[in-house]
């Protein structure tokens, strides 16, 4: 075996054995569980929720149904997730400066860059489960309760609700690099969600008060816009104003800027980790 290939396989070992100790790490702190939990209760509050829906469709007379409108379980279900697996990414993070660990693993393992990859890689894969599982979940069970009840918004076969879904999932994992980002940079886990919250609620309520077609511009690079635009959705502000015409991204341009928000938040995320002795 010469030096080289010596090399790539201590390295790959090194990889791996980096790997499973993030996952042994994540799948064996308490925090994990609660989140994954809050998670778990959402989708059994939309359950609830999608029963009273139909119970209220029951009771209605048919001038009554005509105008009954209720968002889908699955939509709802979104942005407590992304919260969640944002939550979930600081904590990757921040839990080990609250411990003192930190210095601990980067002893261990100096190269840092390998344990940022291998901690996104492993959150990642756990955001990206669950945005998916959570969602489809949520849409089985509520068809399932609705039954064959005309409800608007709930007759649509999976075939056409999966693009949202799919990119609704592909957001859950956005927003977990972005908190795990922030929580590598920030090092305080009120810090971080903090701004994580403020990006998903104040940011696009600021966007919306600008005048057109400003609105539409700074809302289309939003990750609620984002999420609608890979699949196939216009932006929500366009359409308000003659001016917001022809505004908005195509599916292949709303992953690449999705994309390019994980890349900011990773890139941010390794500049803090090699600059620091922490």
């Amino acid at each position: 075996m010469t030096a080289l290939s010596r090399h790539e396989v201590t390295g790959s070992r090194l990889v791996a054995d980096v790997l499973a100790a993030e996952w042994l790490k994540l799948r064996t702190i308490r925090s994990t569980w609660y989140v994954l939990a809050v998670v778990a209760a959402f989708v059994v509050l939309m359950a609830v929720f999608t029963l009273y829906v139909g119970a209220l469709w029951d009771g209605l007379p048919p001038e009554g149904r005509a105008t009954l409108r209720a968002a889908r379980p699955e939509q709802i279900l979104l942005l407590p997730v992304q919260i969640c697996m944002a939550v979930l990414g600081v904590l990757a993070f921040t839990s080990e400066y609250a411990t003192g660990m930190a210095r601990t693993g980067f002893t261990a393992v100096p190269q840092r860059g390998v344990v940022l990859a291998a901690r996104a890689a492993v959150v990642a894969a756990v955001a990206f489960a669950v945005g998916q599982g959570s969602g489809l979940v949520a849409f089985v069970a509520g068809r399932l309760i609705i039954g064959d009840r005309p409800i608007p918004g709930f007759a649509a076969p999976l075939s056409e609700e999966f693009p949202g879904m799919f990119a609704g999932g592909l957001s859950v994992v956005v927003l977990a690099m972005v908190g795990l980002g922030a929580g590598a940079v920030l090092r305080s886990t009120a810090g971080a969600i903090t701004g994580v919250v403020a990006y998903l609620y104040i940011l696009p309520r600021f966007a919306t008060a600008l005048p057109d077609p400003w609105n539409a511009r700074v809302g289309s690079v939003l990750l609620e816009d984002l999420t609608r635009q890979a699949a196939g959705e216009p932006p929500l502000a366009v359409g308000l104003g003659d001016a917001t015409a022809g505004i908005g991204l195509s599916p292949a341009a709303a992953l690449a800027v999705m994309a390019l928000y994980v890349a900011v938040a990773l890139g941010a995320a390794a500049f803090a980790l090699t600059r620091r002795d922490v």
